[in-house]
């Protein structure tokens, strides 16, 4: 091993500084809340949208086993899937664009 620190090791080390500081109370970190997007209102929006979940995968790219997996609660969405379920609830036209468009 080397004593050379780096960038990416500094960070490191900072981020468990951080972390044990929290910890022991002596700071307060930044939260961020997640909206957990229920599987109900993954149901809703893909049904404002399609009949079905093919319907649904050929308008704007998500997989059929992936929306039965998200309606039915086996898994939920990761950030990007949220996400990319947001915009298809506020402006699917942009969706169906960019998708098309590639």
């Amino acid at each position: 091993m080397t004593d050379k620190k780096t960038e990416f090791g500094e960070g490191i080390l900072q981020g468990l500084e951080e972390a044990l500081a929290w910890k022991r109370g002596e700071i307060a970190l930044e939260t961020v809340n997640i909206d957990p997007m229920p599987p109900e209102r993954i149901k809703e929006i893909r049904k404002r949208y399609s009949k079905s979940t093919k319907d649904f995968e050929r308008r704007f790219g998500i997989p059929a086993a992936t929306m039965n997996n998200w309606e039915q609660g086996r898994r939920k969405p990761d950030p990007a899937g949220r996400l990319l379920l947001k915009v298809i609830e506020e402006s699917p036209a942009a969706v169906e664009k960019a998708l098309h468009a590639a």
